[in-house]
């Protein structure tokens, strides 16, 4: 549900300083602001005023950089006031328009705030220069090491997320294969939040937050509450958009997953538990919400999406249940008999990450699952994956869809047609405000198309390159000492290339959970490879050896070992750190 995933995404990004909303914000002093301009008095009241809308919540960051950007033109030399642009252009974006302000905030004042350099390092990330994001990751780490900013401690291991981001969406561009995606045409988009797309008879249905002043926000994040519309298509372009009736009223989170049979639809009711799934049906051309997925919905848990393969014979579904391995994971349900079905099983830790899951689209043959996911090789945010099943039946190993499908933003809710052509959306730059819906790029589409704004080529997309000398011995598993020559290279960040793991087993024939279990019972989640015949099992992505061994002590595998990789390629079992000379 968009209330579970921009309420995410907002903490994510907001509370990653360990504040809340109100307090995120620098206070703008009147004696620092108003500084001779008569017109400084007035712009004043507009800082105030964009302060008091911030802290009402999510819903009303637009309108407070609407009023903070109108003091700016008065007076464009307050720190201050640079900081709380640039934050809430992260939050409500476009996020690539923070980088100025924030640079600008710290030249005024370098010691500003304790998170400036994670900030900027944002920045750099949504304007895809990741070689500057990098440092300035390290920088706000180096910082809170040196005791300058202990409290900040939880931001060590953010850090490090976003700097592998940085990575895989390095390689993810260096690799494009994806198909070319193109902002939906016509009236669906606006400077609201749409998304979740279903093409149902040749009708678009999708989800929206928008609405009119004076109507009822969720309580949640302070936006309007989710609707379901319907739009029709009259040359080539969505038009005529409708906001469809239902049996709920008011106040009420609401939107269409999936469709079942003929008229049997499957829905997700806030107004039910913490969010709810539910059958559903047309009646007089109006939705009328009826029984409940009981033998899905738990009292203490939200569960929101929900995807059926044309078989009718499943259910995919998405719940932040408390034995899950991170916040939201994936299960499955199995029809016994026409009226009954098998208990919700998780996914498995191959699909399912520590982090978030969600937004779950199975093929109409069952073939293929599609999701979004801030684990895996995610370049930032959500990225849309997929993974095909198996003869056996079981699910292969998720594959990023890679860019321009992703981005460094958030990707969501991805559906297709019943030609295969997909839809999903997506809060990126270059938008009408907030997510908007994208859908694949025909090859026959004429060049006028409005086509995907600010997403830059591998030729725009500028690292610095640093020369480094370096020396590695690694021990293969053969022990077998390989010594890699120590010359000068010239190479594009490339200590960030090499990633230490802990590998705790590894077998002939796949291990399922219960023998994984038995010799790990930690928390990290634990990565399966197939390298040369054997099936290997790792945990962790560790930047340097020290930090990779002290957890291979701690896991309490005893055989457990430190294996050294490069650019997602297994190098071997590392006796000792490379040096960088």
């Amino acid at each position: 549900m968009i209330g579970k995933f921009t309420l995410t995404v907002f903490l994510f990004v907001l509370l990653i300083s360990g504040n809340t909303l109100g307090q995120d914000l620098l206070a703008v002093k009147k004696t620092e602001f108003v500084v001779g301009e008569p017109s400084q008095k007035q712009a004043f009241e507009k800082v105030k005023e964009a302060s008091a809308l911030y802290e009402k919540g999510l819903g009303y960051v637009v309108q407070s950089l609407s009023l903070f950007l109108g003091a700016f033109e008065v007076n464009d030399a307050n720190a201050e006031l640079n900081y709380n642009i640039g934050l809430c252009y992260l939050i409500a974006g476009p996020r690539a328009e923070a980088l100025p302000y924030l640079l600008s905030a710290q030249s005024l004042r370098p010691n500003l705030s304790e998170d400036i350099h994670f900030l900027i390092a944002l920045a750099y990330k949504y304007q895809y220069n990741f070689a500057k994001a990098i440092v300035h990751f390290k920088m706000n780490k180096e910082l809170i090491k040196s005791s300058y900013h202990k409290e900040q401690n939880e931001l060590l291991s953010i850090c490090d997320k976003h700097i592998q981001e940085c990575l895989n969406a390095r390689f993810l561009l260096e690799n494009m294969s994806g198909p070319k995606v193109v902002m939906l045409e016509g009236s669906v988009n606006s400077e609201f939040d749409e998304f979740n797309p279903q093409i149902i008879d040749k009708n678009l249905f999708f989800s929206s937050r928008r609405g009119m002043n004076g109507e009822n926000r969720s309580p949640e994040d302070q936006k309007y509450f989710e609707n379901l519309f319907k739009s029709s298509k009259e040359e080539q372009l969505w038009s005529h958009v409708k906001k469809e009736e239902n049996n709920l009223g008011g106040n009420v989170n609401y939107t269409l997953l999936t469709q079942a049979a003929d008229n049997q639809f499957v829905f997700y009711n806030s107004k039910s538990g913490f969010g709810d799934l539910f059958w559903a049906k047309i009646v007089k051309g109006k939705w009328t919400i009826d029984k409940e997925l009981k033998f899905i919905n738990s009292n203490y848990s939200r569960e929101s999406s929900a995807s059926i393969p044309k078989s009718g014979d499943e259910i995919y579904f998405v719940s932040d249940r408390k034995e899950g391995f991170g916040e939201c994971d994936i299960y499955y349900s199995t029809r016994i008999s026409k009226s009954k079905w098998s208990e919700p099983m998780n996914i498995g830790g191959d699909i399912n990450t520590e982090y978030d899951e969600g937004d779950v689209f199975i093929s109409p043959d069952g073939n293929k699952l599609f999701f979004s996911s801030k684990g895996h090789n995610s370049m930032g945010g959500y990225d849309i994956f997929y993974c095909e099943r198996e003869v056996d039946g079981a699910w292969g190993n998720p594959r990023n869809m890679g860019f321009p499908l992703n981005s460094v933003d958030n990707d969501i809710t991805y559906r297709e047609d019943e030609g295969g052509v997909f839809y999903f959306a997506s809060d990126r730059s270059g938008g009408k405000g907030g997510f908007d819906i994208y859908r694949e790029k025909e090859i026959e589409t004429i060049k006028k198309e409005s086509t995907l704004a600010q997403e830059p080529s591998v030729e725009e997309i500028q690292e610095s390159e640093i020369e480094v000398s370096r020396s590695i011995e690694i021990v293969s598993a053969k022990n077998d000492t390989i010594k890699l020559s120590a010359s000068p290279i010239k190479q594009k960040l490339v200590e960030e290339d090499f990633v230490y793991r802990v590998q705790i087993a590894a077998s002939r024939k796949k291990m399922d959970s219960m023998d994984i279990y038995k010799r790990y019972k930690g928390q990290g989640v634990v990565e399966h490879l197939f390298v040369e015949n054997w099936h290997k099992y790792t945990i962790g992505r560790f930047l340097t050896f020290k930090e990779a061994a002290k957890y291979r002590d701690n896991c309490g595998v005893k055989d457990a070992f430190v294996v050294l990789f490069k650019g997602g390629i297994r190098l071997g079992i590392a006796r000792r750190p490379f040096a960088l000379n």
